[in-house]
C-alpha cells in the first residue's frame, strides 16, 4: 500500500461515531428566516445611494416621474430577460430603495461591513438605475447623477456579482429582521 493510501484509507479507524455525526438537515422556521446574500459595503457607498435617491426626488423635471418610471417597468416586463412579472410601481421602487438604505445603514457602522442583499434587489436596482439613466439623458429633465454615483455603481456591482456566483457561496440563511423587505413573525 502506498503512503497516501495508508494515510487516507478508511481502514485506519478515523470514522466519526454515529452519535457525533451531524443531522442531515438543519431546519429553520420559514416565518422567521429567509435567504439573502452577504455583500460587503462601506458607509460612504450607503451615503452615496442616499444622495442619489435625494437627487432623484428633489431635482425639478418637466417629465412626470411616476408615469415615466411606470413606462420603464412595463418595457422591462416585456423584455425576455425578466421571466417574472414586475408587479410594482415607481413609488414602490423608490420606497424599496429607501428601505434598503435604512436597513443597510444600520448594518454598516465601521469602515466596511456586511449587508444582507435580499433576493429581488437586483431587479429593483436595474429598474431604478435604468430609469435614472433615461432621466439624465432626457433634454427636458434637470436630473443629473451626483458625483458619488460611482460608489453606488460599485455597491450594486458587488451585489450583482454575489448573486451571479454559480455556487451560491454568499447565500445565507438569515433572520428576517436583518433582511430588507422581510417581516418576521410577531413572536420572533
Amino acid at each position: 500500500m502506498g503512503l497516501f493510501e495508508t494515510l487516507f484509507s478508511s481502514s485506519t479507524g478515523d470514522t466519526v461515531p454515529q452519535a457525533q455525526q451531524p443531522s442531515q438537515h438543519e431546519i429553520f422556521p420559514e416565518d422567521k428566516y429567509n435567504v439573502a446574500y452577504a455583500v460587503a459595503a462601506r458607509p460612504e457607498e450607503i451615503r452615496a445611494l442616499e444622495h442619489l435617491l435625494e437627487a432623484d426626488q428633489t431635482s425639478p423635471t418637466a417629465l412626470e416621474a411616476e408615469p415615466f418610471l411606470q413606462d420603464i417597468i412595463e418595457d422591462m416586463e416585456r423584455d425576455r430577460e425578466y421571466s417574472l412579472r414586475l408587479r410594482t410601481s415607481g413609488e414602490e421602487i423608490v420606497d424599496d430603495i429607501r428601505e434598503l438604505i435604512e436597513h443597510w445603514d444600520n448594518q454598516v457602522d465601521e469602515q466596511i461591513g456586511t449587508i444582507w442583499w435580499p433576493i429581488g434587489a437586483d431587479t429593483t436596482f436595474r429598474l431604478y438605475l435604468h430609469y435614472l439613466e433615461l432621466r439624465a439623458d432626457a433634454e427636458d429633465d434637470q436630473f443629473s447623477f451626483p458625483e458619488s454615483a460611482g460608489q453606488v455603481h460599485t455597491l450594486v456591482q458587488r451585489g450583482l456579482s454575489a448573486i451571479e456566483d454559480d455556487d451560491d457561496s454568499k447565500l445565507a440563511v438569515v433572520h428576517k429582521r436583518d433582511i430588507p423587505w422581510e417581516e418576521p413573525a410577531e413572536d420572533s
